[in-house]
């Protein structure tokens, strides 16, 4: 059994995608070339394949994982080590999720700092979820976090891009294919090549780590979060 599946609950949705002759041989080839020095764990990395397809409604394509060794979680942006909002964190991309989902819940106000945001939650002004609890929120609500590829080498990032990248590309025509319906959120030039899968309808904008530089008017002022809050609580509450 592969590194990558032996020891998840793969979904019966994926069980055409991941029985795949060429599928199996791709995962057994990707296990030797990354060795073992790589991010997130094995049993991580695919944790996708856990869900129930069927019911997924939103696709967030990012990057590649966080390079940090024990950060990466196997969902795309979320900070495994981070337990609230209060705590210090690096990862540019989560501060600029969070203040998107602020702009979203409070349209017409300028994207604040992740100071400001923390200001507006201590008040009372701002509820959301803590971070080790959100990302399942969403997941349980349909939102499938994903990246283009699934490992790195610890500490280089965007290191494993080519070893992935034909998994890559037919998990997302499987997808396309399984889902017709689920909105696709194309984060960075990597996601944005996968756009003709995007079936069910995409929005496109620059990744997330961007905002605040020459990002910001493009990520923090995305209807992404705003155009489907009726769809999904993105606060996760």
């Amino acid at each position: 059994m592969n590194i990558f599946t032996q020891n998840l609950k793969i979904h019966n949705t994926w069980s055409d995608f991941i029985s795949q002759e060429n599928i199996k041989t791709a995962l057994a080839r990707i296990q030797t070339e990354i060795g073992e020095n790589y991010t997130p764990a094995g049993g991580k990395a695919l944790r996708f394949l856990e869900t129930d397809l069927s019911k997924v409604k939103v696709i967030i394509l990012g990057q590649d994982p966080y390079p940090q060794q024990g950060v990466a979680t196997g969902r795309a942006f979320e900070v495994g080590t981070l337990k609230s909002w209060d705590e210090k964190f690096k990862q540019s991309s989560l501060r600029n999720i969070l203040r998107a989902v602020y702009v979203a819940y409070n349209e017409g106000e300028a994207p604040p700092t992740l100071t400001g945001v923390r200001c507006k939650m201590n008040s009372g002004e701002f509820e959301i979820a803590p971070p080790n609890k959100l990302f399942e929120s969403l997941e349980k609500q349909g939102v499938l976090f994903l990246n283009t590829t699934f490992t790195c080498e610890i500490g280089n990032a965007g290191s494993h891009i080519k070893i992935w990248e034909n998994f890559s590309e037919n998990l997302f025509r499987y997808i396309s294919c399984a889902n017709r319906r689920a909105l696709w959120f194309l984060w960075g030039k990597n996601a944005h090549c996968y756009e003709k899968y995007a079936r069910g309808g995409c929005y496109k904008c620059n990744h997330p780590m961007l905002a605040g530089g020459k990002g910001e008017n493009d990520f923090l002022k995305s209807k992404c979060f705003f155009d489907t809050k009726d769809t999904i609580n993105w606060k996760g509450m």
